[in-house]
C-alpha cells in the first residue's frame, strides 16, 4: 500500500518543525477572521455561526419534490435548501421532449418552467433562509429568473433573497453537459452574473472543483481549476463587463467536493481560502476586506460512496462530514448511504442530516476554531496542496486561461489521466475500498436497503403536465416575450439578455423554448439534438 497524497506526494512516518521551516505565523496563519484566512473568516467560528445543514433534493415531480423539502425541515434540516435540476434541464430541454419524455424527474428535479417551481416552492419561503439551485450553467439564468419572478409574485424584496441559483459555465468537462457550445454557455453565465451584481441581488454563482473532483480529478488539479476558473470569470466580469470587483467578489462561491482523505480535504480546504486573498489583492486590488472571503461548500463524496455494504457509507459521510467542519466550511450538504443506488430515501437523508448534527452538537468539533491549526502534518499539507495547485493553475494560464486550456485539451487530458492513474491503483492494490476490494462479502449477506425510483409512468405524467402548460398560458404573450428576446439574441455578445429572459419566464415560456430561440438566433439549432422545430414563427 503506497504511503502518498491524494495527488501522489509521498507521505512520511512523522512531520517535524523542519517540514515548515520559514512558516511566519502572521503571514501564513494568523488568527481567525484575519487575513489570509487560512484559520477561518470568523474569530468565534461556529460559536457565532453554525455551518448551513442541508440535503439535496430532487426526485419525481415538482410535487414530489416539494414534500422532500417540507420532510427534510422537520428533520432537522437549517439554514438553507438545495435542490438539484433533472437531466433534461441539465440540457437545457423540456420534459415533452422525446428525450425529456424518458428522463423527466429522474435524478433531480423538473425545473422546465415557472409553473414548476411555483409547485417547488409551494409553502416555503424565500427568506430566512439560502435558496440554492443546481443543475447547469446555461440554464441557470432560468432559475435565476424563477426567483425574480416568484419573488415579484409574492411581493417580497428581492434583495433579501439570498442563496446561489447561477452555475459554472465549465461544467460540460465534468459530466455536467448543458450540451451547448462553451462560448454560448459563457455568455449567458456572464449576462446573468452581471444583472444579478448590478441589481445588487443576494443571490451567488456555484464555482464547482466538485465536479470535477468526483469525475476523478485530485485534491491539487481541483484547487488548481478552482482558482483558474474564478481568475477567468472575475477578469471577464471586471474588464469586459466593467464591473467593480469588490462587487464581483460577492457573486461566487465554491462547492468542494470532500472525500475520505481526511487531512488533505481539510489542508485544500485551508488552501483555497489563502489562494483567494493572494488573487483579491495581487491581481483584483481588492479595496474591502469582505471581497477576500469566499464562501466555501461542501458536499461530501457521492463518489466515494459505494455499491457494495452501503452501510459504510455511513462511516465514510461522518468522516467526510467532520473534515468539513474542521475545515470551516459555510454549509454542507451530505451524500448518503444509498448514493450509489438511487437518490436519498427517507431513512438515508435522515442518517446523513442526524449526521451533521452529531458533528456539530456531539464531537465538540465546532468549538473550537481551526482545531488542527499548527499541526506539523496539516500546516505541511496545506503548504504542499497550496504548491501543487499553483504548479498546475500556471500551466493553465499560460495555455490562456481556463477557456485556452479547454481548447487545447489540457483539462480533458489531464482528468482522464488522473482516472486512469486512480483505477490502476486500484486494480493492482495500491490502493483499496473497504467491501469492494477488501473485507468483500457475498451479495446474499449484504444489508438490503429501501430503493426510491421514478417509473416511467412519473416521467410521462410530467412531460403531460408541460404539454398541458404550453395549451392552456396565454399563448400570444409568451411569443411576444420569446419574439424580443429573439431580437435581443441577436444582437451584440456583450448585450444583456437577463431582463428579456425574465419577461419570458414570467409569461410561462418553458426553459426549452428560452434557450432554443437564444440558440436560432446565434444561428444554432433550436433544439440541440436537432428531433423538434421552434413552435414559433419570428
Amino acid at each position: 500500500m503506497k504511503r502518498e497524497t491524494d495527488y501522489g506526494h509521498t507521505l512520511k512516518a512523522v512531520y517535524t518543525p523542519k517540514d515548515i521551516e520559514g512558516f511566519d505565523y502572521e503571514r501564513d496563519l494568523a488568527d481567525p477572521g484575519l487575513s489570509p484566512y487560512t484559520r477561518g473568516y470568523y474569530p468565534e467560528g461556529y460559536r457565532s455561526r453554525m455551518w448551513t445543514q442541508r440535503m439535496t433534493a430532487g426526485l419525481g415531480s415538482s410535487q414530489d419534490t416539494n414534500k422532500v423539502l417540507h420532510k427534510y425541515r422537520e428533520m432537522g434540516q437549517r439554514g438553507g435548501m438545495c435542490v438539484i435540476a433533472d437531466r433534461p434541464t441539465a440540457l437545457g430541454i423540456d420534459s415533452d421532449h422525446p428525450i425529456g419524455r424518458k428522463e423527466a424527474g429522474v435524478l433531480g428535479w423538473p425545473g422546465g418552467s415557472l409553473a414548476e417551481f411555483e409547485e417547488l416552492m409551494e409553502g416555503i419561503p424565500l427568506t430566512g433562509q439560502s435558496i440554492t439551485l443546481l443543475g447547469s450553467s446555461a440554464h441557470s439564468m432560468i432559475r435565476l429568473a424563477y426567483v425574480f419572478a416568484l419573488a415579484e409574485k409574492r411581493k417580497v424584496n428581492i434583495e433579501e433573497v439570498h442563496g446561489g441559483v447561477l452555475e459554472y459555465p465549465y461544467g460540460s468537462l465534468f459530466g455536467q453537459d448543458d450540451n451547448q457550445p462553451l462560448d454560448l454557455t459563457m455568455k449567458l453565465f456572464l449576462d446573468a452574473s452581471e444583472y444579478a451584481i448590478r441589481n445588487k441581488f443576494h443571490l451567488r454563482a456555484g464555482i464547482l472543483s466538485q465536479h470535477f473532483q468526483e469525475s476523478g480529478g485530485n485534491n491539487a488539479q481541483a484547487l488548481a481549476l478552482e482558482m483558474a476558473m474564478l481568475n477567468e470569470i472575475c477578469s471577464f466580469l471586471v474588464n469586459e463587463r466593467g464591473l467593480d470587483f469588490d462587487d464581483v467578489a460577492k457573486l461566487p462561491y465554491e462547492l468542494v467536493s470532500i472525500g475520505t482523505r481526511f487531512f488533505e480535504e481539510i489542508a485544500k480546504i485551508r488552501a483555497l481560502r489563502r489562494m483567494w486573498v493572494k488573487l483579491a489583492k495581487g491581481k483584483f486590488k481588492a479595496k474591502k476586506e469582505e471581497s477576500c472571503r469566499l464562501l466555501i461548500s461542501v458536499h461530501t463524496s457521492g463518489r466515494t460512496m459505494t455499491y457494495q455494504q452501503p452501510l459504510n457509507n455511513i462511516v465514510r459521510t461522518a468522516i467526510q462530514t467532520l473534515a468539513g467542519a474542521v475545515a470551516g466550511c459555510t454549509a454542507i450538504d451530505n451524500a448518503t448511504l444509498d448514493n450509489a443506488h438511487a437518490e436519498p430515501s427517507a431513512l438515508a437523508a435522515r442518517m446523513s442530516l442526524n449526521t451533521q448534527h452529531i458533528v456539530a452538537d456531539e464531537t465538540g468539533a465546532a468549538d473550537v476554531v481551526d482545531p488542527l491549526g499548527g499541526s506539523y502534518f496539516v500546516e505541511y499539507l496545506t503548504n504542499q496542496v497550496e504548491e501543487e495547485a499553483y504548479k498546475i493553475w500556471n500551466k493553465i494560464e499560460e495555455l490562456g486561461g481556463m477557456s485556452g486550456a479547454i481548447k487545447k485539451e489540457y483539462i480533458q487530458n489531464m482528468l482522464r489521466e488522473e482516472i486512469i492513474k486512480k483505477h490502476r491503483q486500484f486494480e493492482t492494490g495500491e490502493r483499496t475500498i473497504v467491501g469492494v476490494h477488501k473485507l468483500v462479502i457475498p451479495s446474499e449477506e449484504d444489508f438490503k436497503i429501501p430503493i426510491q425510483e421514478v417509473q416511467a409512468s412519473d416521467s410521462e405524467n410530467i412531460a403531460r403536465r408541460m404539454e398541458e402548460l404550453k395549451k392552456t398560458r396565454n399563448i400570444p404573450l409568451v411569443k411576444e416575450k420569446l419574439g424580443q428576446l429573439y431580437n435581443d439574441a441577436k444582437k451584440e455578445n456583450r448585450y444583456n439578455l437577463m431582463p428579456s429572459v425574465i419577461e419570458a419566464v414570467k409569461a410561462y415560456a418553458s426553459e426549452g423554448e428560452i434557450i432554443g430561440v437564444i440558440r436560432l438566433a446565434r444561428g444554432l439549432s433550436y433544439d440541440p439534438f436537432k428531433m423538434i422545430t421552434c413552435p414559433f414563427d419570428f
